[in-house]
Protein backbone atom coordinates (compact mmCIF):
# COMPACT_ATOMS: atom_id res chain seq x y z
CA UNK A 1 0.00 0.00 0.00
CA UNK A 2 1.24 3.53 -0.52
CA UNK A 3 2.25 5.95 1.72
CA UNK A 4 0.56 9.24 1.69
CA UNK A 5 1.44 12.31 0.77
CA UNK A 6 0.75 15.62 3.01
CA UNK A 7 0.15 19.18 1.65
CA UNK A 8 -0.43 21.59 4.39
CA UNK A 9 -1.21 18.61 6.88
CA UNK A 10 -4.04 17.39 3.94
CA UNK A 11 -3.90 14.51 1.53
CA UNK A 12 -2.08 15.34 -1.34
CA UNK A 13 -1.82 13.72 -4.76
CA UNK A 14 0.39 14.91 -7.27
CA UNK A 15 -0.66 14.91 -11.24
CA UNK A 16 1.27 15.31 -14.44
CA UNK A 17 0.07 18.84 -14.49
CA UNK A 18 2.45 19.81 -12.11
CA UNK A 19 5.59 18.55 -14.10
CA UNK A 20 8.60 19.02 -15.04
CA UNK A 21 9.00 18.77 -11.05
CA UNK A 22 12.60 19.01 -9.53
CA UNK A 23 13.37 17.68 -5.76
CA UNK A 24 15.89 18.52 -4.05
CA UNK A 25 17.44 17.14 -0.89
CA UNK A 26 20.72 15.61 0.86
CA UNK A 27 20.91 11.86 2.09
CA UNK A 28 18.72 11.57 5.40
CA UNK A 29 16.50 14.40 4.86
CA UNK A 30 13.38 12.20 3.59
CA UNK A 31 13.64 13.37 0.14
CA UNK A 32 14.07 10.29 -1.40
CA UNK A 33 11.41 8.55 0.04
CA UNK A 34 9.23 11.04 -0.63
CA UNK A 35 10.04 11.15 -4.25
CA UNK A 36 9.11 6.99 -4.99
CA UNK A 37 5.85 7.93 -3.07
CA UNK A 38 4.98 10.54 -5.24
CA UNK A 39 5.98 8.50 -7.78
CA UNK A 40 3.75 5.54 -7.01
CA UNK A 41 1.04 7.68 -6.47
CA UNK A 42 1.66 8.73 -9.71
CA UNK A 43 1.74 5.14 -11.14
CA UNK A 44 -1.47 4.26 -9.27
CA UNK A 45 -3.89 7.31 -10.96
CA UNK A 46 -2.58 5.55 -13.95
CA UNK A 47 0.36 7.32 -15.23
CA UNK A 48 3.09 5.59 -17.59
CA UNK A 49 6.72 5.85 -15.75
CA UNK A 50 10.16 5.22 -17.46
CA UNK A 51 12.39 4.55 -13.98
CA UNK A 52 15.67 5.21 -13.52
CA UNK A 53 17.56 5.23 -10.38
CA UNK A 54 21.30 4.63 -9.65
CA UNK A 55 20.70 2.26 -6.33
CA UNK A 56 18.14 -0.78 -6.31
CA UNK A 57 16.54 0.12 -3.17
CA UNK A 58 14.27 2.76 -4.88
CA UNK A 59 12.99 0.24 -7.15
CA UNK A 60 11.86 -2.28 -4.04
CA UNK A 61 10.52 0.75 -2.54
CA UNK A 62 8.27 1.13 -5.19
CA UNK A 63 7.24 -2.19 -5.37
CA UNK A 64 6.63 -2.25 -2.41
CA UNK A 65 4.32 0.92 -2.31
CA UNK A 66 1.85 -0.18 -5.58
CA UNK A 67 2.03 -4.16 -4.04
CA UNK A 68 -0.89 -5.96 -5.83
CA UNK A 69 0.22 -3.79 -9.31
CA UNK A 70 3.66 -5.60 -9.92
CA UNK A 71 2.24 -7.39 -13.44
CA UNK A 72 2.07 -3.45 -14.74
CA UNK A 73 5.65 -2.85 -14.45
CA UNK A 74 8.58 -4.71 -16.37
CA UNK A 75 12.31 -5.07 -15.06
CA UNK A 76 14.60 -3.90 -17.83
CA UNK A 77 18.32 -4.84 -17.98
CA UNK A 78 19.03 -5.03 -21.37
CA UNK A 79 17.81 -3.10 -24.93
CA UNK A 80 16.26 -6.14 -26.39
CA UNK A 81 13.68 -6.32 -23.91
CA UNK A 82 12.81 -2.69 -24.32
CA UNK A 83 8.61 -2.16 -25.46
CA UNK A 84 5.42 0.12 -24.47
CA UNK A 85 3.69 -3.24 -22.98
CA UNK A 86 3.85 -2.41 -19.60
CA UNK A 87 2.70 1.34 -17.58
CA UNK A 88 5.65 1.25 -15.62
CA UNK A 89 9.53 0.10 -17.02
CA UNK A 90 11.67 0.13 -14.28
CA UNK A 91 15.70 0.16 -15.41
CA UNK A 92 18.50 -1.92 -14.41
CA UNK A 93 19.86 0.64 -11.46
CA UNK A 94 22.50 3.09 -12.56
CA UNK A 95 22.33 1.99 -16.18
CA UNK A 96 22.71 4.87 -18.08
CA UNK A 97 22.78 3.57 -22.18
CA UNK A 98 19.86 1.67 -21.13
CA UNK A 99 18.38 4.64 -20.30
CA UNK A 100 19.45 6.61 -23.39
CA UNK A 101 18.28 3.58 -25.63
CA UNK A 102 15.02 3.63 -24.45
CA UNK A 103 14.44 7.73 -24.95
CA UNK A 104 15.54 6.70 -28.00
CA UNK A 105 13.44 3.84 -29.03
CA UNK A 106 10.70 4.01 -27.18
CA UNK A 107 7.49 5.42 -29.42
CA UNK A 108 5.53 6.65 -26.01
CA UNK A 109 8.44 8.25 -24.70
CA UNK A 110 6.41 11.74 -24.38
CA UNK A 111 3.31 10.18 -22.80
CA UNK A 112 5.78 8.58 -19.90
CA UNK A 113 7.05 9.96 -17.13
CA UNK A 114 10.77 9.89 -16.96
CA UNK A 115 11.85 9.58 -12.89
CA UNK A 116 15.82 10.05 -12.70
CA UNK A 117 16.39 9.14 -8.85
CA UNK A 118 20.15 9.96 -7.73
CA UNK A 119 20.50 12.85 -10.38
CA UNK A 120 23.67 13.82 -9.06
CA UNK A 121 24.94 10.13 -9.82
CA UNK A 122 24.59 10.32 -13.45
CA UNK A 123 26.55 11.89 -16.51
CA UNK A 124 25.38 15.19 -18.46
CA UNK A 125 24.27 13.14 -21.26
CA UNK A 126 21.50 11.36 -19.32
CA UNK A 127 20.31 15.49 -18.63
CA UNK A 128 21.04 16.43 -22.16
CA UNK A 129 18.42 13.79 -23.36
CA UNK A 130 15.96 14.40 -21.00
CA UNK A 131 15.94 18.13 -19.84
CA UNK A 132 13.98 18.68 -23.32
CA UNK A 133 11.06 16.77 -21.92
CA UNK A 134 8.13 17.35 -19.98
CA UNK A 135 7.18 14.65 -17.88
CA UNK A 136 10.30 14.72 -15.90
CA UNK A 137 10.70 14.19 -12.01
CA UNK A 138 14.29 14.62 -11.01
CA UNK A 139 15.34 13.74 -7.90
CA UNK A 140 18.52 14.19 -5.71
CA UNK A 141 20.97 16.38 -4.64
CA UNK A 142 21.24 19.13 -7.14
CA UNK A 143 24.36 21.10 -5.84
CA UNK A 144 26.30 17.82 -6.59
CA UNK A 145 25.16 17.02 -10.23
CA UNK A 146 27.63 17.33 -12.91
CA UNK A 147 24.55 20.12 -15.16
CA UNK A 148 23.54 21.79 -11.85
CA UNK A 149 23.16 25.18 -14.04
CA UNK A 150 21.67 23.91 -16.89
CA UNK A 151 18.84 21.92 -14.48
CA UNK A 152 18.69 24.89 -12.36
CA UNK A 153 17.77 26.86 -15.29
CA UNK A 154 14.61 24.77 -16.73
CA UNK A 155 11.37 26.29 -15.68
CA UNK A 156 9.78 23.36 -13.17
CA UNK A 157 5.95 23.93 -12.22
CA UNK A 158 6.79 22.28 -9.05
CA UNK A 159 10.04 22.55 -6.66
CA UNK A 160 10.27 20.56 -3.74
CA UNK A 161 13.39 21.30 -1.27
CA UNK A 162 14.17 19.05 1.75
CA UNK A 163 17.01 21.90 2.45
CA UNK A 164 17.94 24.82 1.00
CA UNK A 165 20.64 24.22 -2.05
CA UNK A 166 23.58 26.06 -2.76
CA UNK A 167 22.87 26.00 -6.69
CA UNK A 168 20.43 29.35 -7.03
CA UNK A 169 16.64 28.42 -7.90
CA UNK A 170 13.72 30.88 -7.35
CA UNK A 171 12.21 29.81 -4.12
CA UNK A 172 13.58 29.93 -0.69
CA UNK A 173 12.42 27.01 1.79
CA UNK A 174 11.54 28.23 4.91
CA UNK A 175 13.38 26.29 8.27
CA UNK A 176 12.95 22.71 8.01
CA UNK A 177 11.82 20.14 10.58
CA UNK A 178 13.96 16.79 9.75
CA UNK A 179 11.76 14.33 6.90
CA UNK A 180 9.69 17.68 5.56
CA UNK A 181 10.03 19.42 2.74
CA UNK A 182 8.70 22.54 0.85
CA UNK A 183 6.80 22.69 -1.94
CA UNK A 184 6.21 25.39 -4.73
CA UNK A 185 4.02 25.47 -7.49
CA UNK A 186 2.07 27.65 -9.82
CA UNK A 187 -1.01 27.38 -7.65
CA UNK A 188 0.14 25.58 -4.45
CA UNK A 189 2.56 26.43 -1.66
CA UNK A 190 2.97 24.68 1.53
CA UNK A 191 4.85 22.05 3.40
CA UNK A 192 5.22 17.94 2.25
CA UNK A 193 5.63 14.78 4.77
CA UNK A 194 4.92 11.21 4.54
CA UNK A 195 2.48 9.56 6.24
CA UNK A 196 3.59 5.69 6.27
CA UNK A 197 0.89 3.26 6.15
CA UNK A 198 1.21 0.47 8.52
Amino acid sequence: MPNKILLNNKIYHPNEQDLPCLIHYEPKTGGSHFSVTMLADLFLKGSKILFLTAYPMAKDNFLQQINGYESKTAYITDESQLNTDTQAIILESANEKLFLSAIEKLNDINERILFIKNMEVFGNQIFNSCLKFKKIILSGNLDQCSMKKQISKKQYKTIILFNKPKTYLKIEPPNLKKYTGYLWSDNKKGLVSIQVEN
